[in-house]
């Protein structure tokens, strides 16, 4: 048998393991057992466990990684060891790929070369079936405009004479051209030391493993490798990396729910690394392999220690003092030349520490605040308010009756922020200051009304009242960089029922940061309330957002009074005048969301339109008017020149709320607007042009859109154009679902949400 491979695995691992042995069905070879090696029995005799392969299970006496290891190794049969974590993937090529390599010694170090990606296993299997391009990184990770065209390819020396010309190549050139691999050995072996000191996506020869009875740490459950690996480099005088990646790293997205190991918060994380790298260092002779250690694990205690232990920092570390002493062993065992190669101050800083074992507090706190300082300098002055947010501002006192609101990250004054603070400056016209984050452009601001500031977003005056303003009110998050100052209170008012998929329910975030779940969660504990509008949304926020229902205010979302006013009507024709819109034209608002696969790179949003704009003209201009709201992220994208007084494009107007006030039919598709336009009992459509791929592929739903919703689903313009012709017939179709759906989602919306939302966030100022 050629390879054993060796994955161990938690009880909560079952369901990716059972992923991952689909993934090795698709193998081009099939002469290889797989070891699962972990606690949970595994009834390998179910129709689900049955494989072209040989599957073995074995039981650890410990419930740590490297315990699991060892013992898939001591039962292990194939001719090579390749190690797999029960979370990751093989290219169907990547071990027949190692068995055509020619001439493969017994002391060479093999890596599969790993990919490492955040996106899930669907993301890389539609991948796979989308290319035939073996020559190409793959497509289902790795930054979208930055791929990578060429790389460089070492062949041996002595094979460079023999390219081919006009005759044909040596066998051994031929294998090189089909199996492209990169060697390092002598000077070069430990090179790219980084790459090698990952045990997974790795392949050593079995019988020198039990050669030299190498075992992993079973002692240390975060880092047990690190022994096992620099003895298995120390006898391998070949380091072979495949020049084409065939193992994909899946990094988790979900660190709160699913954490891989180093993503475990653990307040002893150090003691464990700092174990691990003295284990090795004690076993490693002075040499290259012990001069390319202490480098890579001095450049970790660079770059990350100092700002773990810093002040400042919300890192917890367990007991410093045993840390110190840790550590102060520890450098006694690396390589001087390699401690003097480090910048002045974090070898001062270790210095100081090898000559006695304790914290030199005032030297780390410097470090970090010139780091912090340097990167500010770097990046030209950019970042500097920040900079004065957390080392100033936020030691200031705090402001009692200031509040500070901010409506989609200050593109504009709407939404339940605007609506609470109308109410208060109606009904409490003394009580408090307001104050207003707004992006620099933005048309309607509340700036010049009584007690109202108006502040650039980052500018010197938001991170001042930012630190200091005793109440928040945000409709989307706060920066991750936020600090909740004590005495202080943090209303989140949310922006929308939730239809898609939310943060902890979605499986991938294909065009967001990777850890969003993380910060999420992070900053979603800083929220003292969160708004919502029915108890449907109470219901999913709980495990979407994983926040207490103790928390949520069932209240209704205040941007929705204006829907329910005494004056609506006259509200609207205000409204029409405002936008220029003919008061006899009736109004069709076109509403879509935008899509998660619709982008350039993160953050950087595309998206075009599908609704046939010209024969809704031909058809309708005579009776009504097209206003277009298209979601934020795309806003400047579209292109409505041509349409004459047709189109109206208000995507960049402020509040949508007084959108559904004008408008007699709404279209739209996935995007929450529907929620809150029922109120007003008017016909919604769904123009769902994408339906089956959206709901499949993307971030799925909450509601069954087929029996859920108070309108008709439309996949095409003909569909669209027939309803509009005939919405009469719609509204009597669809009269009980759209009452049924009123009382599930606007049963709290009553025209008095604001005041509920106040009574109870700013109770204790209202009543002193």
């Amino acid at each position: 048998m050629k390879f054993s491979l060796i994955t161990p695995y938690l009880p909560s691992e079952y369901d990716q393991l059972l992923a991952l042995k689909t993934n090795l069905m698709a193998q081009t070879t099939t002469d290889f057992e797989w070891l699962i090696a972990g606690t949970l029995p595994i009834d390998l005799d179910q129709t689900e466990w049955q494989a072209p392969f040989t599957i073995r299970q074995v039981h650890p006496k410990a419930s740590t990684v490297g315990a699991a290891r060892n013992a898939a190794m001591a039962v292990a049969q194939g001719d090579w060891l390749v190690f797999v974590d029960s979370d990751d993937y093989l290219l169907p090529t990547a071990l027949a790929t190692v068995t055509a390599l020619e001439d493969l010694k017994s002391t060479t170090f093999i890596d599969l070369n790993q990919y490492p990606t955040y996106e899930p296993h669907v993301s890389f299997v539609n991948s796979l079936t989308q290319t035939s391009a073996t020559d190409t990184l793959p497509k289902w990770g790795g930054p979208k405009r930055q791929r990578l065209r060429n790389r460089s390819l070492n062949l041996p020396a002595d094979l460079l004479t023999e390219l081919p010309t006009t005759t044909p190549a040596s066998s051994a050139v031929q294998n090189w051209l089909t199996h492209k691999y990169l060697l390092f050995t002598g000077e070069d072996r430990f090179e790219q030391f980084g790459r090698q000191a990952k045990i997974t996506g790795k392949i050593l020869n079995r019988q020198l493993v039990e050669q030299h009875h190498w075992q992993f740490d079973e002692a240390n459950a975060l880092y047990p490798d690190y022994h096992f690996l620099t003895q298995a480099m120390l006898a391998t005088p070949t380091y072979l990396r495949l020049a084409d990646p065939l193992y994909v790293r899946v990094k988790h997205n979900d660190p709160i729910n699913q954490p891989s190991i180093h993503q475990l918060e653990d307040p002893h994380r150090w003691h464990h690394r700092l174990a691990a790298w003295q284990l090795a260092l004690v076993d490693l002779p002075v040499g290259p392999l012990h001069v390319a250690f202490s480098r890579f694990t001095l450049d970790r205690l660079h770059r990350y220690l100092y700002q773990a232990l810093a002040t400042s920092s919300e890192t917890t570390v367990a007991d410093s003092p045993a840390l110190m002493d840790q550590l102060h062993d520890y450098l006694q065992l690396v390589d001087p030349d390699a401690l003097r190669e480090l910048p002045h101050n974090s070898r001062q800083i270790l210095r100081a520490i090898r000559r006695q074992p304790r914290v030199p507090q005032f030297q780390i706190n410097v470090l970090v605040r010139l780091r912090q300082l340097n990167r500010v300098i770097r990046h030209r002055g950019r970042g500097i308010t920040r900079l004065a947010y957390n080392w100033w501002f936020t030691k200031l006192p705090i402001k009692p009756r200031t509040i500070l609101y901010e409506s989609f990250l200050g593109r504009n004054f709407s939404d339940s922020p605007k609506a609470i603070y109308n109410y208060l400056e109606k009904n409490y016209p003394v009580r408090f200051h307001h104050v207003w984050v707004m992006n620099p452009g933005v048309s309607e601001t509340p700036a010049g009304r009584p007690n109202t500031k108006v502040v650039k977003r980052f500018g010197w005056r938001y991170m001042y009242y930012l630190a200091t303003a005793k109440f928040q009110v945000i409709n989307m998050r706060q920066p991750k960089w936020f600090i909740k100052r004590p005495g202080t209170k943090f209303l989140a008012t949310w922006h929308g029922t939730p239809l898609k998929h939310l943060v902890f329910d979605m499986d991938n975030v294909a065009s967001a940061n990777p850890l969003y779940k993380s910060i999420f969660y992070q900053q979603s504990r800083q929220w003292d309330y969160l708004v919502t509008a029915n108890q449907f949304s109470v219901d999913v926020f709980e495990h979407a957002f994983m926040y207490p229902t103790d928390q949520m205010l069932p209240s209704g979302y205040p941007r929705n009074d204006i829907l329910s006013a005494p004056d609506k009507d006259e509200q609207a024709q205000q409204i029409k005048r405002k936008l220029g819109i003919p008061l006899d034209k009736k109004i069709i608002l076109y509403a879509p969301t935008w899509r998660d696969d619709d982008y350039y790179g993160v953050g950087d949003y595309k998206f075009t339109l599908k609704l046939d704009i010209d024969r809704l003209k031909r058809e309708l201009g005579d009776e009504y008017v097209l206003v277009l709201r298209t979601h934020y992220f795309i806003t400047e994208h579209l292109d409505t020149t041509g349409f004459g007084d047709f189109v109206y494009n208000e995507s960049s107007y402020d509040d949508i709320s007084e959108l559904y006030l004008i408008a007699d039919v709404l279209i739209t598709d996935y995007s929450s607007v529907f929620f809150d336009y029922a109120i007003l009992k008017r016909p919604i459509l769904y123009f769902v042009y994408d339906y089956e791929k959206y709901g499949s592929v993307l971030r799925g739903f909450y509601l069954n859109m087929e029996t859920d919703l108070p309108g008709p689903l439309l996949k095409t313009n003909d569909d669209v154009l027939a309803t509009l012709h005939d919405l009469p017939a719609v509204t009597q179709q669809y009269a009980a679902a759209y009452q049924r759906f009123s009382q599930r989602f606007n049963a709290w919306e009553d025209g008095h949400a604001s005041q509920r939302v106040v009574d109870t966030f700013f109770a204790d100022e209202l009543h002193h």
